[in-house]
This record gives structure tokens, C-alpha cells and sequence, in this order.
């Protein structure tokens, strides 16, 4: 896959920035769980919150795949730092840019191509992965709706300024019954409630989003009325690319360490050690070529979960065994401050489970191909 001239350029300058200033500060960041707000600002300076937003709303109109490649540089020092950009863009602003109306595109795709923080507020306590069993409500009352529910797991949940926030409009019908808004910070009867301490990716707040009687316009939905599930699953689709950009680059960092020891001891690597770099190189490359299939296929507005389910599993499966593969090659060292992979370990874990489990992921998987048959 290719870039233009102009996203070549780009990425060049985020790479750049990503081994000058991001992995001088991963370390950090991840011992103090410290939101990494200094970052955020050089990110959104540089332009990363406006690459894939469209230029009539501030932004630069470039390729979905410019913006999961900058996601995945960035996840090769920090896998925190980029996934505050990844949820913002991939799940905030992607629903609103392809269903919402033009008071809402307006409202809130120039704020984020500046670099406001978004968020996609649809977990609920006792709903995990099934995203159809919630229970927030949004009750209408004239032109107006009333929110009223609780979301959790909400990652960048204390820094947003906006939420796409699912709520049932008309709960007899279920998941049919499901509408999407979009709701700011400021809105009253929003507050945020516990925030968790996490064992990996803790440069970014996940916490309780608390909905009171939020208030919200019929210029709020998302799309349709009760056709939130569907907008939803679409969304996820696409940050189901992003979260495989994110294992890949936690996957390079890794391998990276294991060649960087590999080189520094100056010792002829022995013959397990060979067959284990070739394994991690094998998983990368497969996880590579089904994240770069999955993007084709939505750039070219086939938006298929078959695919995108594929990408997660694969990237986010072998990123866990690589780092895994990668401490134990490195021994000792994979625990010192000296390489970051007892980090990369943690990050990685984290890519089997959000967006959907990869168990959930394998159901998707299974699903389409007995639907439609294989599809490669």
C-alpha cells in the first residue's frame, strides 16, 4: 500500500518525533501512570489529530491508513500516547464523519483536528463485549432527550471534551431500539466516576462516564434514531484496525529490543534463539498483511468485520507472543529499565481484549465465513 507525497512527508516527521520525544518519555509515563498532556500538544501541533479528518472541518483529508500507520509509530514507544489519538479520531470522530449531520460535524470534527480529546462511552458494568444488553436510556421529551445510564472502561473518559454515548430510545425493540449521540463534556448531569488503575497502558485515563438526566438535541443523534447498533458496529470495525495498528507497533518495538540485545552482546546467536526471531518475524509479517487488507477494504468503503475481526485477532494474538518470546530471550535484561519490554508485555495484553475480546473476535470471524463463505 502507498502513500502520497504529502502522508510520506507527514509520517516521516511523526517518526521523527516518536524516537525524539515519545520514547524518552514512555518509561515515565508508564511508572507514574501520567497522562502524557505535553505529547498530546506536540501531537496535535504536528497535525496528527487533523491527518485523517476531512479539510472542509479543519483538517488535512488524508488516508485512513496515514492516520493507523502514525498510530502504530507512535505504539512502537509508547503504545499509551497512541491510543489517546487512536480513540479520538478512530472512534469519536469516525462515527460522526461518516453518519452525522452537518451541525455536528461542524460542532466537533474542527475541535478534534486542533487536538480536543474524544471518547466512545458505550460499556456498561454487567454488558462487556455484548454491546446490545445496555441499559442507559434516552427518554424523549419534545425536540429533547434525557440521558440517564452508566458507561465503564471509558478510555480517555477524564480527558474528553466529547463522547459518542449509545443509549436505548426504544428498549423493546432491543438492539434495534439503539440510538448513538453525541454529548459534551460540559452538558449538566455528566460527571465522571472511578477511574481504574490498569496494569497496562497507563498514560490514559479509563474510567466511569455518570449520565443524570443529560439533555440532548435531535441534532445530536448520530445517524438515526434506533439505528445506533448498527452505526456502533461499523465504528468498531474500523477501531478494530486501529487497535491492530497499536499490537503491531507494541510487536516492532519488541522485536526491535530483541535485536538491539542480539547486536549488543556480540555473540553469534545460537540456533534456538534464530528459530525464535524467525517465528516473531513470520507472526509480524501476518499481522501486517491482514491489517494493511483490513484497511483496503474500508478505504474502499467495504467496511468488512470479517477483515477488520481478522486484523485485531492476528495482531493482537501475536503481539502478546512476541513480547512474550522477546522477555524470554532477553532474560534478566527484559525486567530492567535498560529495555522496555516488561512495559511492552503489559501493553500488549490489553490488545486481546478491548474493541471486542479476540474471543469475540474469532465469534465475528466464524459468523461471516459461514454466512458468506471464505472471502480472501
Amino acid at each position: 500500500m502507498q502513500f502520497n507525497w504529502e502522508e510520506s512527508e507527514k509520517l516521516a516527521k511523526i517518526e521523527e518525533f516518536a524516537t525524539d520525544k515519545v520514547r524518552k518519555a514512555a518509561s515515565k509515563i508508564d511508572s507514574l501512570s501520567e497522562y502524557p498532556g505535553q505529547l498530546v500538544k506536540e501531537m496535535a501541533n504536528l497535525g496528527m489529530f487533523a491527518l485523517y479528518i476531512p479539510r472542509e472541518y479543519g483538517g488535512d483529508g488524508m488516508s485512513l491508513h496515514t492516520l493507523m500507520e502514525a498510530v502504530r509509530i507512535i505504539s512502537r514507544e509508547c503504545a499509551s500516547t497512541a491510543l489517546i489519538l487512536d480513540v479520538t479520531v478512530s472512534l469519536f470522530a469516525e462515527p460522526i464523519m461518516k453518519y452525522g449531520n452537518e451541525v455536528l460535524k461542524e460542532e466537533y470534527l474542527s475541535r478534534v483536528a486542533t487536538g480536543e480529546i474524544g471518547a466512545l462511552a458505550i460499556t456498561e458494568p454487567g454488558a462487556g463485549s455484548d454491546a446490545a444488553s445496555i441499559k442507559a436510556t434516552a427518554k424523549r421529551e419534545g425536540n429533547k432527550y434525557l440521558i440517564k445510564g452508566a458507561k465503564t472502561f471509558i478510555t480517555n473518559g477524564k480527558e474528553a471534551s466529547f463522547y459518542v454515548v449509545s443509549a436505548m430510545t426504544s428498549p423493546e425493540n432491543k438492539h434495534k431500539g439503539m440510538t448513538l449521540f453525541a454529548v459534551d463534556r460540559k452538558s449538566a448531569g455528566l460527571s465522571i466516576g472511578n477511574e481504574f488503575r490498569k496494569m497496562g497502558i497507563r498514560g490514559t485515563s479509563t474510567t466511569e462516564v455518570l449520565l443524570d438526566n443529560v439533555e440532548v438535541g435531535k441534532d445530536d443523534v448520530i445517524g438515526r434514531v434506533n439505528e445506533g447498533f448498527r452505526i456502533e458496529m461499523d465504528t468498531l470495525n474500523v477501531g478494530r484496525i486501529g487497535i491492530a495498528s497499536q499490537a503491531i507497533g507494541i510487536s516492532e518495538g519488541a522485536f526491535s529490543d530483541v535485536l538491539r540485545f542480539a547486536s549488543e552482546t556480540q555473540t553469534e546467536p545460537k540456533e534456538n534463539l534464530k528459530f525464535r526471531i524467525s517465528d516473531m518475524a513470520n507472526l509480524l509479517h501476518s499481522s501486517v498483511r491482514n491489517y494493511e487488507e483490513a484497511i483496503h477494504h474500508s478505504e474502499s468503503g467495504n467496511n468488512s468485520p470479517l477483515h477488520s475481526s481478522m486484523a485485531k485477532l492476528q495482531a493482537g494474538d501475536s503481539s502478546v507472543a512476541i513480547t512474550s518470546s522477546a522477555s524470554e530471550i532477553l532474560g534478566y535484561y527484559a525486567m530492567t529499565e535498560e529495555y522496555p519490554l516488561e512495559r511492552r508485555y503489559r501493553e500488549a495484553k490489553i490488545t486481546q481484549i478491548y474493541e471486542g475480546t479476540n474471543e469475540i473476535q474469532r465469534l465475528v470471524i466464524a459468523k461471516e465465513i459461514l454466512r458468506s463463505g471464505i472471502r480472501f
